[in-house]
């Protein structure tokens, strides 16, 4: 959000609440032991997206003249905070989002005479529209980072680049095809039969049809290229009962390092994929979804169910990209996406969210006419801000609440 509605603590008071600040730093720790360092950092990342969705706003209003009293990380009563110029910095006890307070939002935030130049509504249209849309900006600039990183920087496994690796001894067979094939860890099987393979599943594939078959692998090793004949196992398939053909190697995927332009396809993909999902997000049956999951008692999901595809919190999120059973860049493109959905939803053209006060902004400025200034009457579109503020309350209630009693695993 944008602005914090008025409220008593307004006036800086520069306290700090040592026990406060105690809980917050106990909570990390606390992550820490509990959750392991990989969960730990997701969490630091998520609270500097939040941060830095701030800081657009606040750098862009500074940059455009405009008077920013309160720049606070988290939410509820202050812990710690210190002012500096006009500005006030400081963290509150809820780690549920942040906010800057900007002077003159709309008509129903009072200005004083001497601020009316510096107030937010009193700017230019294009100054507004920096302004309020410079928090989604930050997301998706941190996306696209984030995915450089992962492709371009630490790069991406995938099943196109891929060594053997020696399966474990299977119950049905004695002696592995591989092991008697002479086939040894990090060896690249790049054609069957004369076949070329596009990635391991080509492989797989094709063995899997030829239970008992003699099959001839094209392999390279340190640079040579050899030829290597294979009778195939059979086994028994476990989900099908079938026979199928075996040859008892595992992939050993190899990271593979892209242009950037390979992250901003990614990120192209991931917004795509955003804008798509909204209607469902908001849809009746995904809010009647999650009333009903909150009234069964079942534990824990698995990743693989239906129930799984149910929208997270930031908590799920966190969670799951600390499961240590992914890739290191599974965290960072799960943070990635955090970014993006939030960006996008963020611009939705609803108060409170970024996208209402854009949306406002734009309509001011159809309806100014000659040079006289339009000003819209905030208080009419309150009672759409107050359903929109229930419908993402119960969203965050019981994605949080799923996310603890019941969680994706």
């Amino acid at each position: 959000m944008m602005m914090e509605p008025a409220n008593t603590e307004d006036d800086f008071q520069g306290r700090t609440n040592p026990l406060g600040l105690l809980a917050v730093v106990g909570l990390f720790t606390l992550l820490w032991v509990e959750a392991g360092p990989r969960t730990f950092f997701v969490a630091v990342g998520l609270v500097m997206m939040i941060a830095l969705h701030e800081l657009g706003h606040f750098a862009t209003a500074k940059w455009t003249g405009m008077k920013v009293t309160q720049f606070f990380l988290f939410m509820g009563p202050r812990l710690w905070s210190f002012k500096r110029g006009e500005t006030e910095y400081g963290i509150r006890l809820l780690p549920i989002g942040a906010f800057v307070r900007i002077v003159g939002m709309n008509n129903l935030d009072p200005v004083a005479p001497e601020d009316s130049a510096r107030a937010y509504r009193n700017k230019s249209y294009p100054k507004r529209m920096l302004v309020i849309t410079a928090g989604s900006l930050m997301h998706f600039v941190q996306a696209i980072v984030l995915l450089v990183v992962v492709v371009s920087v630490i790069g991406t496994k995938t099943s196109a680049n891929w060594s053997v690796r020696l399966a474990d001894p299977h119950d049905e067979v004695q002696v592995a095809p591989a092991t008697v094939a002479q086939l040894a860890p990090g060896d690249k099987i790049v054609a069957v039969n004369g076949a070329e393979l596009s990635d391991w599943f080509d492989l797989t594939g094709y063995v899997g049809e030829r239970p008992g078959g003699e099959i001839t692998l094209t392999v390279t090793r340190d640079g040579d290229v050899f030829d290597r004949a294979v009778t195939l196992a059979t086994v028994t398939d476990k989900e099908t009962g079938q026979p199928r053909g075996y040859l008892g190697i595992l992939p050993t995927l190899d990271r593979t390092r892209s242009s950037p332009i390979a992250a901003l396809s990614m990120f192209g993909q991931g917004l795509s994929d955003t804008v798509a999902a909204i209607p469902q997000f908001f849809s009746p049956q995904t809010f009647g979804r999650l009333a009903s999951l909150m009234l069964e008692g079942r534990a824990n999901v698995s990743v693989e169910s239906e129930e799984a595809q149910r929208p997270v919190s930031l908590i799920g999120a966190t969670r799951i990209a600390g499961d240590s059973k992914l890739d290191v860049t599974g965290p960072l493109q799960i943070l990635a996406m955090v970014n993006i959905s939030v960006g996008v939803l963020n611009l939705l053209p609803l108060l409170p969210l970024d996208g209402g006060h854009a949306a406002i902004a734009t309509y001011e400025r159809l309806r100014s006419r000659a040079g006289r200034r339009y000003h819209a009457d905030v208080a009419k579109m309150l009672p759409v801000a107050y359903a929109v503020i229930v419908l993402l309350g119960f969203m965050m209630v019981s994605t949080v609440y799923l996310d603890t009693v019941r969680p994706i695993v």
